[in-house]
């Protein structure tokens, strides 16, 4: 007999765990800053997390801020201790540190300007080239020499990048934008009306961008993220929160791109960020715009 399924995951860790995996991607991709907003706009009992503030020294540590970094993971290694990944930056940080001090600026007939520019310079240099191989997903390194050959794919496969090249998705109010791996869809306006509601003419963008993806759907996978304004929610309304808003948007449009574009339910995975790092700046024009969802379109298999 079988035991019990596991328990759900509570509303606001998972919006947690999506925002890591996603302020992720965006400093792998070099997207810095959008990943520092994300990472920055959580609440803040979810900021004092280890592995949200190991996420954020990181990208610190890229940007060259080195005392910003240190100190995150400083409280990441208080929070956890043992966590191997904040010893290990904190250790090449004084690495890096100790080599700006002695790299032979000292010495030089230079003015006192420039070798605080240089010595800065190297810092940041340092920082990229030291740092880059702690972008794992568990935070814990990994041996090169251990790590298994690429192997190439089966000469009759269809390569991931043809499948992606031959979607044609442009189109009246659809935006997309092509990344390594996947295509990135947003809406110029809201699909929803109110609530969970689509519009007229979201429900018709929606339909139409399905038929547009059905010659590939048995080759794709769609992740759907939801997305609200930063207001709460009427207290004694249909939805408890925006997390329960959000989720309920992405399962609506996923319903409507499954039948459209015949791809199996278990192509899609559903999630939310609720209000942060809506696509749209969250102010009078663009609340009404960030009741839609955001699409990743990738090959099956990709992810």
């Amino acid at each position: 007999m079988s035991g019990a399924p596991p328990a759900p995951m509570p509303a606001a860790l998972a919006v947690r765990e999506v925002a890591l995996a996603q302020a992720r991607e965006l400093a792998r991709a070099g997207r810095l800053d959008e990943a520092a907003e994300l990472l920055d706009g959580l609440p803040d009992e979810d900021a004092r997390d280890a592995a949200v503030l190991d996420l954020k020294a990181r990208v610190h540590a890229q940007r060259g801020r080195l005392d910003e970094a240190d100190r995150c993971w400083a409280e990441a290694a208080a929070l956890s201790p043992g966590h191997r990944a904040a010893a290990e930056g904190r250790r090449r940080i004084a690495a890096v540190r100790e080599r700006a001090a002695s790299g032979g600026i000292a010495g030089r007939a230079l003015t006192a300007r420039f070798a605080l520019r240089a010595a800065a310079a190297l810092v940041t240099l340092l920082a990229f080239v030291m740092l880059a191989d702690l972008w794992l997903d568990d935070g814990e390194r990994t041996d090169p020499a251990a790590a298994p050959a690429a192997t190439a794919p089966a000469p009759s496969a269809t390569p991931s990048a043809d499948v992606l090249a031959g979607l044609r998705l442009d189109g009246p109010g659809v935006r997309v934008q092509r990344r390594p791996g996947e295509i990135a869809v947003t809406f110029d306006r809201g699909l929803f009306r109110d609530g969970a509601t689509l519009s007229t003419q979201g429900r018709a963008v929606l339909n139409t961008l399905g038929t547009r993806l059905r010659p590939h759907g048995d080759r794709l996978t769609v992740a759907v993220i939801g997305h609200t304004d930063r207001s709460a929610v009427r207290p004694g309304g249909e939805y408890a929160s925006n997390v329960e808003l959000g989720t309920v948007r992405a399962t609506v449009v996923r319903e409507v791109l499954r039948t459209s574009a015949r791809i199996p339910t278990s192509r899609f995975s559903v999630s939310t960020l609720a209000g942060m790092l809506p696509p749209y700046p969250d102010d009078g024009s663009g609340a009404a715009r960030n009741r839609t969802v955001t699409l990743r379109i990738s090959t099956a298999g990709a992810r």
